[in-house]
């Protein structure tokens, strides 16, 4: 006589005959509870949302350690007549939720669809949802609702499923990850072809990575534009300037080749718990900025204060006039000196940007980079120690026999100064290139050491907002 809305599995199995038992078996992909143990080793939390009996959910989370094997697990039976949800062991055994279920780490909650949306009624889903870790005899629309409920608490949310009934879940997440090539693959942005949940740490490892080249190349470009910034001061307090073609490499070639290779690094091959930075202005992104910009100007002062300590040196004096001429005021030792070092922290800058981090593979295998950084910085040496037509190019260590055609004419400009030349004693052209090589350690010792090392771990792990997430 009950109609079919009250119907019930209890009532539904009283007074049956057994006749038989048919069984089926969907097992485990082999390489599942890798990827599951790669995410956790990522500081990812996993839950598992599913239309299954809740004892099934619970084998199946415990066989690919969603829930570890040492957890205790307490499963919402249902709500009673009283409208008090029942819970129990998992071995069927009635018992209480302790009060202190948020705060504990060894206990893990599982609800079916009719808790969950009692526990919505009441409000008490949020304060829990941490601590539910397999939601089970969910519908297609229960799932889509756990989804928003992590996403409007402010976690950033990926969900990977691979029938019809995961589409609106798998559109409601920040990353939707569809682990086949039917209708879910047509909702989400990823679609995993070999149906595997390694799909999801594929798409962490990529991301992750992309965040931070990202942030390389952003704050690669702050430096540029600081070092660009920084000779010009110093330029027009000495009244000096660069010669054409020293520009050509500066805003040119150098700027654009470390911008477009530095981003080429590949994933690295596991998750790291400590996740990158998203903020362009944050304290990671700002510190490690401003601590290569603070080591670049104390090594261009450096090589300055060595100049003027030079017995060779006398500063350059300027006739009445002559200042107003860019190609006179450009064959000087002030700006050679300003052009090598600083020119050296172009490239050295970004090869310490170039460090893996946590999230990208280690620096050699970005080979494009290395590859660019190393002619470069060859040539750079090359311009240093050997006076030669290559010198003459940006008019460093030129004498005037050795003159080339500037940028924008075809006529070749004498060397513009009383000694026709601008050639540096051997010795001091040894000092410069050890400037540039230790300014270029140090750069690299910051990035490595400080910003990758322990201390900014620890600050980043300290102060990390996966602190209070049980993984």
């Amino acid at each position: 006589s009950s109609t079919e809305k009250d119907l019930n599995r209890d009532l539904c199995e009283q007074n049956l005959n057994f006749i038989g038992l048919i069984t089926f078996r969907n097992e485990l992909k082999p390489d599942t509870s890798k990827a599951l143990a790669m995410l956790r080793e990522g500081a990812v939390r996993v839950v598992m949302i599913t239309g299954d009996h809740p004892l099934t959910a619970i084998f199946i989370a415990k066989q690919c350690e969603i829930i570890a094997r040492d957890r205790k697990i307490l499963w919402a039976r249902r709500v009673n007549d009283h409208g008090e949800i029942e819970w129990m062991t998992e071995k069927d055994e009635p018992t209480e939720l302790p009060h202190d279920i948020v705060e504990r780490s060894d206990t893990e909650l599982v609800v079916t669809g009719e808790v969950f949306h009692a526990l919505k009624t009441s409000a008490k889903i949020e304060s829990l949802l941490t601590s539910i870790r397999v939601f089970a005899r969910m519908s297609p629309s229960d799932k889509v609702d756990v989804v928003n409920l992590y996403v409007n608490l402010g976690f950033t949310t990926s969900m990977c499923g691979d029938g019809g009934n995961d589409c609106g879940a798998l559109r409601a997440a920040h990353v939707g990850i569809a682990l086949s090539d039917a209708e879910a693959s047509v909702v989400s942005p990823f679609t995993g072809l070999d149906r595997s949940c390694m799909a999801v740490v594929d798409v962490l490892l990529i991301g992750r990575c992309s965040l931070a080249s990202s942030f390389a190349s952003y704050k690669y470009m702050i430096m540029y534009g600081q070092i660009e910034t920084i000779n010009q001061i110093i330029n027009a307090w000495f009244s000096i300037t660069f010669a054409e073609w020293n520009w050509v490499f500066m805003d040119g070639l150098w700027v654009v080749t470390m911008a477009f290779t530095l981003p080429f690094a590949t994933a690295a091959k596991k998750l790291s718990q400590i996740r990158p930075t998203s903020s362009v202005l944050g304290p990671y992104t700002l510190v490690s900025a401003i601590g290569i910009l603070i080591l670049n100007i104390a090594f261009l002062i450096l090589a300055l204060g060595v100049l003027f300590e030079e017995d060779w040196f006398q500063c350059r004096k300027w006739v009445e006039g002559s200042i107003a001429n860019p190609n006179i005021i450009g064959d000087n030792y002030e700006s050679s000196v300003i052009y090598l070092v600083s020119g050296a922290q172009y490239f050295t800058s970004a090869m310490a940007f170039n460090f893996g981090s946590y999230h990208r593979a280690p620096w050699l295998f970005n080979w494009r980079f290395v590859i660019i950084c190393a002619v470069f910085f060859g040539i750079h040496v090359a311009t240093t120690m050997e006076p030669s037509t290559l010198s003459c190019f940006v008019r460093v260590n030129c004498e005037h026999e050795n003159i080339v055609r500037a940028a924008t004419t075809d006529e070749k400009v004498p060397i513009q100064n009383a000694l026709n030349t601008t050639l540096m004693p051997f010795e001091f052209r040894r000092k410069i290139v050890g400037i540039f090589v230790a300014n270029a350690a140090a750069l690299m010792f910051w990035e490595y050491f400080v910003m990758n090392g322990i201390p900014a771990r620890w600050f980043r792990r300290a102060y990390s907002n996966t602190r209070s997430l049980k993984l």
